[in-house]
């Protein structure tokens, strides 16, 4: 298998930026006469051999279920108007694509993986979970109207949700729901995602065959007397008996910053608070995607968004306000956090504001304050809502 988590080289990069960039802006992919001249007259590079250099995993495109960076309907040549797109994977080396596409993809995901826990069994009866965009919106009210025209795009090749969509009489689509799914729970950013992803993938299963080129495409040639064991396989095309084997090597699972049971209490108060949520919980898994990655400037920037953004829930002005005068009835500990949260913003400031100059300008991730303190603060947003 390749590491879909390894380093790109710069010209693989600008590949995925050039795809990236129109999406990001339109929310449409570029064609593929586009991308393709881009590069060539820009940097003379070949966007057809780039697009395949790409990491995969799983069989060879063709002979299985396989995911990438990429996905083209037709692998080893791609027509003009051909549109291919990018997965969510490839978010982990464009970051523009995070907030656009893959943290509302995981969002999504966890809530797949509660629908699917939620359907009653009946001893009698064999019962298809499914889910629909109402479904969708109901489970995450903060979603995006233009992130929904997006997503049966998305779901379409995505490991958790591969498969087409069924179209309603009213012009709604509705999807099954594997049972895989559930293999995708605790998930907290994209790299656990991506790692999850590459433990799931099947392996091939040709043995002794010698790929071919055979065109735009490779297929295998097998010796007669080769025997192919069929592996069996749930509707997600994952293998839900596998037999006896190795059991696959478990990814540590990614650190977070803010324990998801608290951004999950958040989204549960959407739907309940006067308050809008929706920029608050996307700050808090924008903070803990960044802390996986460690990334130490993006991090001060956000906890210190996240300081200045919650004081109006308390009746304050700012956060120097709340720090300084906070409700009686709070514990002194609480009240201990904010004034240690208050001491921190400078460090924010310096990440945001500090302009260049010829010293070393550094800010670590050893510099972020304990988890515990915002932590604190947003129980105690949570209860006030």
């Amino acid at each position: 298998m390749t590491d879909l988590l390894a380093p790109l080289s710069p010209d693989q990069t600008l590949l995925l930026q050039t795809m990236a960039d129109h999406y990001v802006r339109t929310g449409d992919w570029p064609t593929w006469y586009f991308v393709r001249e881009t590069l060539n007259r820009l940097e003379g590079l070949d966007a057809d051999k780039l697009i395949q250099s790409l990491p995969r995993v799983g069989p060879q495109p063709g002979m299985g279920v396989s995911y990438g960076l990429s996905w083209e309907p037709r692998f080893g040549y791609i027509q003009d108007d051909v549109k291919p797109h990018l997965t969510v994977a490839a978010a982990l080396h464009v970051p523009s694509l995070m907030s656009v596409m893959a943290h509302p993809f995981l969002n999504v995901l966890r809530k797949l993986v509660e629908i699917y826990r939620a359907v009653p069994l009946e001893p009698d009866k064999v019962v298809q979970a499914v889910y629909t965009a109402k479904t969708i919106k109901q489970a995450l009210p903060s979603i995006s109207d233009l992130f929904m025209a997006r997503l049966p795009e998305i779901l379409n090749h995505e490991p958790p949700t591969f498969g087409g969509s069924k179209w309603a009489e009213d012009g709604e689509w509705i999807r099954d729901l594997g049972r895989d799914i559930s293999r995708y729970a605790g998930l907290s950013d994209v790299k656990s995602y991506v790692a999850r992803v590459t433990e799931l993938m099947p392996e091939p299963v040709v043995i002794g065959a010698e790929p071919v080129r055979t065109g735009p495409s490779h297929r295998f040639r097998l010796p007669q007397s080769v025997i192919v064991r069929q592996l069996p396989t749930s509707p997600m095309g994952f293998n839900s008996e596998p037999e006896e084997s190795p059991a696959p090597e478990s990814q540590p699972p990614a650190p977070v910053y803010v324990d998801e049971s608290l951004i999950q209490e958040l989204e549960a108060k959407h739907s309940t608070t006067k308050w809008s949520l929706n920029k608050l919980i996307q700050l808090l898994r924008e903070l803990n995607s960044n802390y996986a990655m460690e990334n130490p400037y993006s991090c001060h920037m956000l906890l210190r968004a996240i300081l200045d953004h919650v004081p109006p829930v308390f009746g304050a002005n700012n956060f120097e306000q709340l720090a300084s005068s906070p409700p009686q009835a709070w514990k002194q500990t609480d009240k201990d956090y904010l004034r240690q949260l208050k001491n921190f913003k400078p460090q924010g400031h310096d990440a945001l504001h500090r302009q260049i100059r010829e010293s070393a300008d550094l800010i670590k991730m050893g510099y972020m304050p304990p988890h515990a303190w915002l932590e604190a603060l947003l129980r105690l947003v949570i209860d006030a809502l």
